[in-house]
């Protein structure tokens, strides 16, 4: 990846002056935020007090996290463009952790030269920026006194500013190659190393003054000032002629050579950055890292006593090291292209190895990377085994066994001579070259049927070439596509990206490699999201909607607005357009877009909302303000049960809808929309422990929201919240309505069945289990409000809520939201009286919202009438922050029994906890382990009956954590049931 830097480069000189922009690009941007790098990690920047460590990513965003805890704190965009406009190679934060500069392939695309971004760190904004430089940014430091700071670039040399003004202080373009590192030493002198061979010194007045070449023919890369700022540590890209590997130290000021560590036995292409560290003894260790490679991975070599002692190599990444750097008070951070970044203790362990939040997709080039003739299924290498994705079961999960059915790549066909294409970028077919960019380099191959043509991945593109070499046509792709595969019809292809996404393409004669569809996976092989060139998506159990999100431009010295998917929930999600899109039919998701309207303008004027003087609710009205600092979460004393907050919403155009209060991740509030331009305040209720609270303000429609970043609140007490407490159930079946049309068979047998089942397995679990049963007349619109109302002054936070509902539900005309139909449902004659006499979805979102249980599991089991689909429900887990299992079919009326006595649901519910569903070694089922056996279960219940019937489990937040439902009592299996008569 770091040569595809340097291929950037020329690529962005190239191309700067053809198409230039006065602004970014104003379109919205679909990007991955998996909450880390999801590229190469270039550099690394720590403040003077070792809290605050900044990454840069060729994945085009800054990072900040919290080194103490490793935590991420903040996501740092600059403005960004198509390609490698906006990757950033270079970051240094100032010694007080306020200020972040952060460049590299920055701006070249609209205006022709390339800009410093400068970050307000606490903010976490855009500031300001440094432009008109004449190339792209290689590397960026600040002076240990913070007073100035420097860049070297691509080509033209180093420019050095003052830190507070910007005015420049120096500068010197007489280099003969990219500048690859620069550094201060503490009386500011500073240090650039050369690709043209040359190390140079000057001083702090920016006279050069040494000028060296350590060794003839390597070239120097990676520098690293030592503690007393005597020696400078050298590293090279390239090994010299016997393939030896070399680290040279130098004296500080005059560049002599003062030693050179041992690196006898370090294997591979170069060394790309040195550190000196401070040990647990009080000495200094020097590292280096790069090319090099052991048995497990790209090593980092140390050395005790400054480098004069023997060396031990740490295993520390499964790919290139990029930068190492010293951390404060002992012990060092370091990058890799792995991607992410780790850590070396004190004590010279590795304590942290990078860890990429996506799977890696590297060995589906090797291993496997097929696809189904429809393309809903895929089947790829991620890691160390086989995944199995199934875009109509919204599954994916470790293949058990590889699907011969599928088609992997065809790399040889008669009559067709492929040579080259295999990391180069001189491909041949029957021996003419295929046309690439310059730099451009082949990494995967696939040929259509029959031989019809030529599907090349590349670093940068897909392209598609016919059997005379001639291009049929070509798409940009976000990062290297390393495997593809063609469709067994060669109507399609799919390829294996190094950002963590496989993305479908279409192959049809009129639109060749149009993107139809992108898999993103999460790390954890659990999370994932299914998303369309549009924006529209779809998710698994777990979530995932939070792993995609928008990057809108404003002007390039403006910060940008980032929207996740979660926030566009209502509008993005729909999985039904996902599936149409992916089989090659954009009409769905043409017709959704023009429902949205202007999406940009609509996520642009999304409310701003913004939190102001928290305090804590004392005695005799007076209210203990709380200190905010970055690093720090503030304490709130022992004992405390509610947060005081300010709270001011911005209307920026699309007017100001209701607010939502998270705590834990969970809605603890729905509260009206405050008025306009005044600071409101509200009153959170805490959870014992820590607690992490969290804002959302929604437009005037309900359908977009803007959240204020998480307030993490540390406790002075020592309770946890964690014992487990009592269970109340709400329970609710109707079959009989004030309209007789309305009547259904098994609702009221089905929340009896629940009530019992659940009853039984929780016993053992909690301290008692609390029952509330409405049935036909007492689940009238008032007597559900009025259980709901009870229950919020009964339940606590350490108590756990389950809320089952059987009833019919509907879609509201004009907003398509649901509605649940009550028993004193009268009039069906319009949609406007079944809206009126319902309990609406914003109405049911606010109850459940009052209830405090920090556990809860919602089972809807509302969609008799046909109406209403699990998708429509989706939004119910999303704006509650609670597991959600819905059951819903547009057939569900007609298979109202399954076993004459319950309906599929339920009776998949009383299998589960029955133990059919997974367990823990003590029969514990879990909310988790029970919301998958179900949803799985429903379908094939369903389709046993000749029926077809979805259930869809949701998990609102990708860390909610599970927690137990209850214990399996073994009986004797229900019998073998017959079908009911319709």
């Amino acid at each position: 990846m770091m040569r595809r830097a340097v291929a950037a480069v020329l690529w962005l000189l190239a191309s700067a002056v053809a198409a230039l922009a006065a602004d970014p690009p104003q379109a919205p941007i679909l990007r991955i935020e998996a909450g880390g790098h999801t590229g190469a990690v270039p550099r690394l920047a720590v403040d003077a007090a070792g809290r605050i460590l900044a990454t840069a990513g060729y994945d085009k965003t800054v990072r900040l996290w919290s080194l103490r805890d490793g935590e991420p704190v903040a996501v740092l965009r600059p403005p960004i463009g198509e390609r490698q406009e906006g990757e950033i190679y270079a970051v240094a934060i100032t010694p007080d952790g306020r200020r972040v500069f952060a460049a590299g392939a920055t701006g070249g695309a609209w205006d022709g030269t390339f800009s410093v971004y400068v970050f307000d760190a606490e903010k976490g904004s855009l500031s300001g920026l440094l432009p008109g430089l004449p190339a792209p940014v290689n590397d960026l430091a600040v002076s240990p006194d913070g007073t100035r700071f420097a860049a070297g670039l691509a080509l033209g040399g180093i420019r050095v500013w003052d830190a507070a003004s910007g005015r420049k202080l120096f500068d010197d373009a007489g280099y003969g190659g990219p500048v690859r590192a620069v550094a201060f030493d503490r009386q500011n002198r500073f240090y650039a190393s050369c690709a043209d061979g040359h190390v140079r010194a000057y001083d702090d007045a920016g006279h050069r003054i040494a000028d060296a070449e350590p060794r003839a023919g390597l070239r120097p890369w990676g520098l690293a000032v030592s503690p007393d700022g005597d020696l400078l540590a050298v590293t090279y890209e390239n090994a010299d002629r016997q393939g030896s590997l070399h680290l040279d130290v130098l004296a500080a000021g005059t560049l002599a050579h003062a030693f050179s560590p041992e690196t006898a036995g370090l294997k591979g292409e170069g060394l790309l950055s040195a550190a000196w560290m401070a040990d647990v003894r009080g000495g200094v260790q020097l590292l280096a890292g790069g090319y090099a490679r052991g048995a497990g991975g790209n090593v980092i070599r140390r050395w005790a006593d400054f480098g004069m002692g023997a060396p031990t190599d740490l295993e520390a990444a499964r790919d290139t090291i990029l930068h190492i750097l010293a951390v404060p008070g002992g012990g060092a951070v370091y990058s890799a292209e792995d991607p992410g970044w780790g850590r070396i203790a004190p004590d010279g362990r590795v304590a942290y190895r990078p860890q990429p939040p996506m799977v890696d997709l590297r060995p589906a080039r090797e291993q496997r990377l097929a696809v189904s003739a429809d393309g809903t299924i895929i089947e790829f290498s991620a890691g160390p085994g086989t995944l199995h994705f199934d875009a109509v079961a919204r599954t994916l999960a470790p293949a058990s066994k590889l699907d011969g059915n599928l088609t992997a790549a065809i790399v040889s066909a008669p009559g067709l001579s492929i040579s080259g294409w295999l990391d180069t970028s001189a491909p041949r077919l029957n021996g003419v070259v295929l046309a690439l960019e310059r730099n451009e380099i082949s990494r995967s191959l696939a040929l259509l049927p029959d031989g019809r043509g030529v599907l090349l991945g590349t670093d940068t593109h897909l392209r598609l070439f016919g059997r005379d070499a001639r291009p049929i046509g070509a798409v940009a792709t976000p990062a290297a596509a390393w495997a593809v595969t063609v469709s067994a019809d060669g109507r399609f292809a799919i390829a294996a990206l190094l950002d963590g996404t496989l993305r479908w393409y279409g192959l049809t004669p009129d639109a060749p490699l149009a993107e139809r569809a992108a898999l993103f996976s999460h790390a954890d092989g659990q999370h994932w999201v299914l998303f369309t060139p549009e924006g529209f998506f779809d998710d698994g159990d777990r979530g995932g909607e939070a792993l995609v999100g928008v990057h809108l431009n404003r002007a390039r010295n403006q910060q940008p607005e980032w929207i996740s998917f979660s926030q566009a929930y209502r509008a993005l999600y729909a999985p039904a357009v996902v599936q149409a899109r992916l089989h090659g039919d954009p009409a769905p998701a043409r017709a959704h877009a023009a429902e949205l309207g202007d999406l940009r303008l609509r996520l642009v004027q999304q409310p701003l909302v913004e939190l102001a003087n928290p305090c804590v609710p004392g005695s005799g009205g007076a209210c203990e303000p709380l200190e905010l600092g970055r690093g720090l979460a503030p304490v709130i004393p022992a004992g405390a049960t509610t947060l005081r907050l300010g709270v001011k919403v911005t209307d920026r155009g699309a007017g100001v809808g209701h607010l939502d209060v998270f705590v834990n991740k969970r809605n603890t509030g729905r509260h009206p929309p405050p008025p306009a331009a005044a600071t409101t305040t509200i009153d959170v209720p805490l959870d014992p422990g820590a607690n992490a609270v969290q804002l959302r303000a929604y437009d005037g429609t309900g359908t977009i929201f803007s959240e204020t970043p998480p307030l993490v609140l540390a406790s002075a007490g020592n309770g946890s919240g964690d014992t487990r407490g009592r269970l109340y159930v709400l329970a609710i079946g109707i079959d009989h309505f004030a309209s007789p049309q309305l009547t259904l068979h098994n609702a009221v047998a089905d929340a009896r069945t629940f009530v019992d089942v659940v009853r039984r397995a929780a016993t053992p679990l909690y301290r008692s289990v609390e029952i509330t049963l409405l049935v036909d007349s007492q689940a009238t619109r008032a007597g559900i409000m009025a259980a709901f109302n009870l229950l919020s002054q009964q339940v606590r936070s350490g108590d756990t809520f389950l809320f089952y509902v059987a009833s019919h539900g509907d879609r509201g005309e004009l907003d398509g939201r649901f509605l649940l139909i009550p028993e004193d449902e009268s009039d069906i004659s319009s949609a406007a009286t079944i809206a009126r006499d319902a309990i609406g979805e914003n109405t049911l979102v606010a109850a459940l919202a009052r209830i405090p249980a920090r556990d809860a599991l919602l089972f809807l089991d509302t969609c008799h009438s046909g109406t209403v689909t699990a998708d429509n429900l989706a939004n119910v887990g999303h704006e509650t922050g609670r597991y959600l299992l819905a059951a819903a079919s547009s057939l569900q009326e007609a298979l109202d029994s399954y076993d004459n006595r319950n309906g599929v649901f339920v009776y998949a519910v009383r299998e589960g906890l029955s133990g059919k569903a997974a367990t823990d070694p003590d029969g514990t089922v879990s909310a988790l382990a029970l919301g998958e056996y179900v949803s799985r279960r429903v379908g094939q219940l369903a389709r046993e009956k000749k029926y077809q019937q979805d259930a869809q489990f949701k998990a609102a937040e990708r860390e909610l954590r599970s927690f137990p439902i209850g214990r399996v009592v073994r009986d004797a299996p229900p019998a073998a049931p017959e079908l009911a008569p319709k």
